[in-house]
């Protein structure tokens, strides 16, 4: 959907405040059921997207949509991107780009995730996000001002990912993913009770489809019981699933021709974050 009212207007409109209202109540909620928690989140990653949709530079609409896509669901905007006609004439820095930037906001979230779902937990749980944040933001950043590809003209490229639209919470996507993370996490008892897979291969699997989602779960379990799970070690399979799954589409997709380039920045990516994570033992608490 293309946007095409300012921020001004909504704020005269009863839902919008209406959205606000609930969102509230929800905090209230979580705070007496805290496997709540993960609700309220996902209508405070809504409602940022719909304000950085109105506040951010227009100028390019393929990749601000791919950052905000990337907030609902990285691998729907890696799917539509990478075999979607539409975005067949795009260049491939600016391919490159919308990919990178949706991974940013998946890793964004991850932290936001952290934060929100747990308590007083230690800087060196979110290093690894931090670095990948920042290692693909770098990326990002580096092709913008660097890269010598021209982008197709415009009446062959398309701006929207048409993944938005132009309300402040959508509840709908809000009850989604909130459903997603119980179906999740009801696959990841199946998969280890029923088909007698450890906790580590049932999240490895699991990730491969949402590692945000995933990664929800498994703080969701380990703030309920923190002393059964390893979470550093989970936080990494998540990030493995997520490379995976990144790279296999980036191999598949038909619109991608810098697919080694690509691949090669996600497995970098894990790499150094592991690295860093293994250095920062020695000097975070």
């Amino acid at each position: 959907m293309i946007h095409n009212t300012p921020l001004s207007y909504h704020f005269k409109q009863r839902h919008f405040w209406f959205d606000i209202a609930v969102l509230a109540l929800l905090f209230v909620v979580a705070a007496y059921v805290p496997i709540l928690k993960i609700v309220p989140l996902v209508a405070c990653l809504e409602l940022f997207s719909f304000f950085s949709f109105h506040l951010l530079a227009k100028g390019r609409r393929s990749q601000l949509q791919g950052f905000l896509g990337g907030f609902i669901s990285s691998t729907a905007v890696f799917v539509q991107v990478l075999n979607d006609e539409k975005f067949a004439f795009s260049s491939s820095k600016d391919l490159l780009q919308t990919l990178l930037l949706a991974v940013c906001a998946m890793l964004a979230e991850c932290l936001f995730i952290l934060f929100f779902l747990t308590s007083d937990l230690p800087l060196i749980y979110y290093v690894p996000f931090i670095t990948q944040l920042i290692f693909f933001g770098g990326a990002a950043l580096y092709m913008n001002f660097h890269s010598g590809s021209k982008t197709a003209p415009k009446d062959e490229v398309s701006d929207e990912l048409d993944l938005l639209i132009d309300h402040p919470i959508v509840w709908k996507n809000v009850s989604k993913f909130a459903f997603i993370i119980l179906a999740l996490v009801s696959l990841m008892h199946f998969i280890g009770n029923n088909l007698g897979f450890s906790q580590d291969i049932s999240t490895l699997l699991v990730s491969l489809f949402e590692a945000h989602a995933i990664l929800a779960s498994v703080v969701t379990q380990w703030s309920l019981a923190p002393q059964n799970i390893d979470l550093l070690k989970l936080v990494f399979i998540v990030l493995l699933g997520n490379t995976i799954s990144k790279s296999y589409l980036a191999f598949k997709g038909k619109n991608l021709s810098a697919k080694p380039l690509f691949i090669a920045l996600m497995i970098s990516a894990l790499a150094i974050s592991l690295g860093v994570t293994f250095i920062g033992h020695a000097f975070l608490p």
